[in-house]
C-alpha cells in the first residue's frame, strides 16, 4: 500500500540475501551479473524524482507499477549514484558481500558537493576501503540527508530535468517533507537535536522538557557549548542499555532548495571537467 499524504510515497531499501517479507512489500531480485542494475535502480528509487513519478500515477497500491520504471544505466552519473547508494545501505556486516563485490577505486575519487561544510566529513570518500568495516557507511543524520539530496540532483540530471523542475517537484509534491525540513535542527556534529518529523519520534529533544529535564525550547538559542540527553536504547540484540548523547551547539536547519542549487552547480562543474579530461 502507498501513503500519498505522508512524507514519502515510494520507500525502498536493499535487503540482504536470505531475508523474507510478507506481501505488504514488493521485492525485486537481481542476478549476480546485474548487480549494477540493482544499485542503480535502488539509488533512483531513493530519489524524490522517482517518488514523484509514482505519486502522479494516483495509485494507492504499488502492485507491478515499478515494472515500468526505467533503469537509467550506462551514464556519467552511474558511479556517483552507486557510491551514495552503497554508503547509505551498507550499515551492518550483513551487507559485507554487497560492498566488497561492488567496491571500486572510483568510489575513493568522489567528494561532497559542499566542500567547506564542517558537518560533512570531507575525507569520507577517500577513506573508503575494499573490505567492509563500519566506517564505510554514512551514519550521521546530516550526512545521510546530504547523500539523498545529491541523489535527487543526480537522478534529475540523468532524466534530463532542469534544476527548476526538480525544485518545483519538491515544492508541489512534497509538502510534508518541506514542513519537516523547516523545523528539523542539527548540531555541529550532524545529529538531529530536534525535529517535528512523525517518522522520527524519540529522535532529539522534545519541544518541552518533562519535569527536571531539558526541552528544545530550553536549548535552541545556545551559541556554544554542549548539552546531553540520556536515552534507553532497545535496538540491539543484547537488550536495553542506557546511552548518553552529546549535542554540540549552535544548532541549525537545512534549506533543501539551496542545497539543490549548490549540488547542481557542483555536479555540472565536475562532469564538465571530466568530459574535458576524457
Amino acid at each position: 500500500m502507498l501513503s500519498k499524504s505522508g512524507e514519502r510515497t515510494l520507500i525502498s531499501a536493499i535487503i540482504p540475501k536470505k531475508s523474507a517479507h510478507i506481501n505488504g512489500c514488493i521485492s525485486y531480485a537481481f542476478s549476480e551479473k546485474n548487480k549494477q542494475k540493482l544499485l542503480i535502480l535502488s539509488a533512483l528509487t531513493f530519489s524524490l524524482v522517482y517518488d514523484f513519478i509514482l505519486k502522479i500515477t494516483g495509485k494507492s497500491n504499488l502492485g507491478k507499477t515499478l515494472d515500468d520504471f526505467p533503469i537509467i544505466e550506462g551514464t556519467k552519473y552511474d558511479i556517483a549514484l552507486i557510491t551514495r547508494c552503497l554508503t547509505l545501505t551498507c550499515i551492518t556486516s550483513h551487507y559485507t558481500e554487497l560492498w566488497e563485490t561492488s567496491y571500486t577505486y572510483t568510489h575513493n575519487q568522489d567528494n561532497w558537493t559542499q566542500s567547506e561544510n564542517s558537518r560533512l566529513n570531507q575525507h569520507f570518500f577517500t577513506r573508503l576501503t575494499k573490505y567492509w568495516q563500519r566506517n564505510i557507511a554514512l551514519r550521521t543524520d546530516y550526512e545521510r540527508r546530504q547523500a539523498l539530496v545529491e541523489i535527487d540532483v543526480l537522478t534529475a540530471m540523468a532524466l534530463g530535468l532542469t534544476l527548476d523542475e526538480l525544485i518545483t517537484i519538491y515544492r508541489v509534491q512534497f509538502p510534508v517533507m518541506r514542513q519537516y525540513e523547516k523545523d528539523t535542527w542539527y548540531d555541529q556534529n550532524g545529529r538531529i537535536v530536534f525535529t517535528i518529523s512523525k517518522g522520527l519520534v524519540g529522535v532529539g529533544f522534545s519541544r518541552k522538557g518533562k519535569k527536571g529535564e531539558l526541552g528544545w525550547e530550553d536549548i535552541k538559542d545556545m551559541k556554544t557549548g554542549t548539552v546531553e540527553r540520556t536515552i534507553i536504547d532497545d535496538t540491539m540484540p543484547g537488550g536495553p542499555i542506557e546511552r548518553t548523547i552529546i549535542y554540540q551547539a549552535p544548532f541549525d536547519r537545512c534549506d533543501r532548495e539551496e542545497d539543490y542549487h549548490t549540488a547542481w552547480e557542483a555536479f555540472e562543474k565536475r562532469f564538465a571537467e571530466q568530459e574535458v579530461k576524457s
